[in-house]
C-alpha cells in the first residue's frame, strides 16, 4: 500500500496546474488521516483541523455542519474559486449554506485562527442524493452521511493497481479482504465507530472484480471495476454513474489522479 500513496505523488501535473487547484480548494498536503500516515506527537500549540460532519437538506439546498476551533473563521472553497465563509461558535460548531445544483460538488475546507490557517483532511464531496463523503488522497473514502448501516461503501484505486476498500462493520472487528476468491489483506480492523479502510496487499488488475470483507460472523461483498481513467478534461474532478455506483475521478493535492467508486 506504500506504493498506492507514492503513485499519486509521482504522477504530477504541471506545477502551475497543481498549484492552482490546491490554492483554490485551500488544500496543501496529503490527508493526515491516511492509513499510511504515522501520527506525529502533537506540539503544545497543536490545533485539530476542522471537519464536516453532517449535511441537512433545506429549501433549494443544504446546510453543511461541522466542528472547528472555538471562534475560528471557516473557509469552504470549490476548485473554481467559489468561496463561502462562516464563523465557528464558542463550542466550535459551524454551518454553511450550499445551493442544490443537481450535480456532485467538491470543496476544500480550512479554518483561520488568528494568523494561522489549518487545512482539513481531504476534500468534502456533496452528492445530490444527500450523501456527504470525505475523499482522502492515498487512502479510502469515508461516507460520513447517507451510506449503509453496515457494508462496503467505497473502493479507491489508482492506475498502478493500488487499492483500498472502505465501509462499516461492527466496532473493533478484525477483518480480512479477498478479491476474486484470494486473500489480499489479513491485518485490518474497524475503528470504535465501525468504520474500516483496508489496503490491498497486492496490485489490483484493471477490470471487474468481486471483493469481500470478512471477519467473525461477517461477510460483506461487492462488485467493482478497477479500470483506470484519464484525468478530467476540465475541472478538478469528474463524476459518472456506473453499473456499480457513482465513480469520481479526482485530482489529488499532489497532482495525481485517484478514482473513488461509491457503491450503491
Amino acid at each position: 500500500m506504500v506504493r498506492f500513496k507514492q503513485t499519486f505523488l509521482r504522477r504530477g501535473l504541471p506545477p502551475l496546474i497543481a498549484l492552482g487547484l490546491l490554492s483554490a480548494c485551500g488544500e496543501g498536503q496529503v490527508g493526515a488521516g491516511s492509513p499510511l500516515s504515522r501520527e506525529p506527537e502533537a506540539p503544545s500549540n497543536y490545533l485539530a483541523p476542522p471537519s464536516a460532519q453532517a449535511l441537512r437538506p433545506v429549501a433549494a439546498g443544504y446546510v453543511l455542519a461541522g466542528t472547528a476551533a472555538s471562534g475560528a473563521r471557516i473557509r469552504l472553497a470549490t476548485p473554481e474559486g467559489d468561496v463561502r465563509m462562516a464563523d465557528a461558535d464558542d463550542n466550535g460548531a459551524w454551518t454553511i449554506r450550499l445551493n442544490a445544483t443537481g450535480e456532485p460538488q467538491i470543496f476544500g475546507l480550512s479554518m483561520m485562527v488568528g494568523e494561522r490557517t489549518v487545512q482539513a483532511e481531504g476534500y468534502q464531496l456533496v452528492l445530490p442524493d444527500g450523501r456527504l463523503v470525505l475523499l482522502r488522497a492515498g487512502a479510502g473514502a469515508v461516507v460520513l452521511q447517507g451510506g449503509p448501516e453496515r457494508g462496503i461503501s467505497a473502493f479507491d484505486f489508482d492506475e498502478e493497481g493500488g487499492a483500498v476498500v472502505s465501509g462499516l462493520a461492527p466496532p473493533d472487528a478484525i477483518l480480512s479482504v479477498r478479491i476474486d476468491g484470494r486473500t489480499v489483506s489479513t491485518s485490518g480492523r474497524s475503528d470504535a465507530s465501525g468504520h474500516f479502510s483496508l489496503p490491498f496487499g497486492a496490485p489490483v488488475p484493471p477490470g471487474a472484480h468481486q471483493i469481500r470483507v470478512q471477519g467473525e460472523s461477517l461477510d460483506l461483498g461487492a462488485e467493482v471495476d478497477a479500470t483506470p481513467a484519464p484525468p478530467p478534461e476540465t475541472g478538478a474532478f469528474r463524476a459518472a454513474r456506473t453499473a456499480h455506483g457513482l465513480r469520481v475521478d479526482w485530482l489529488t493535492p499532489g497532482g495525481g489522479l485517484q478514482s473513488t467508486l461509491l457503491l450503491d
